[in-house]
């Protein structure tokens, strides 16, 4: 028993730089973020098609109903921190965007600045796997 605690605790520090583990999945913290920001943004079109966020009780019916989108936003802006730190604060920006955009009762136009932050997220993995692909 005390040798598997030892080893577990030596093994620990390499475990810690594996992957992100999030609510949204693990591995690559950056992937994980893109992939529910294009989730979010989806989202967030549907709902702003579907209630008129000007009247209260389509803004309390879209937040009873789909509450629980806030929650997958709110753990996607916890991902974007596990980013690596030159990129961190542009990720972090755009899940930020992601997340007000499927808010119920967000303004209408409030998803319209999602498409140009996903398209850098985009860039940002591209360039990390033909970074990749040249160590190879």
């Amino acid at each position: 028993m005390k040798l598997k605690l030892i080893l577990l605790l030596l093994c620990s520090p390499l475990l810690a730089h594996a992957g992100a583990v999030s609510q949204l999945g693990t591995g690559d913290p950056l992937k994980l973020v893109y992939q529910e920001m294009l989730y979010q943004y989806q989202v967030g079109l549907q709902l702003h098609e579907q209630y008129d966020f000007k009247q209260p009780i389509d803004v309390m019916q879209c937040k009873n109903q789909h509450g629980y989108i806030q929650t997958r936003a709110r753990s996607m802006v916890g991902t974007a921190k596990q980013v690596e730190e030159e990129i961190r604060s542009d990720v972090i920006d755009a899940a930020w965007f992601a997340l007000n955009c499927s808010r119920c009762g967000s303004a209408a136009d409030s998803c319209d600045q999602v498409p140009e932050k996903l398209e850098f997220i985009k860039l940002q993995l591209e360039a990390k796997q033909k970074a990749k692909a040249e160590q190879q």
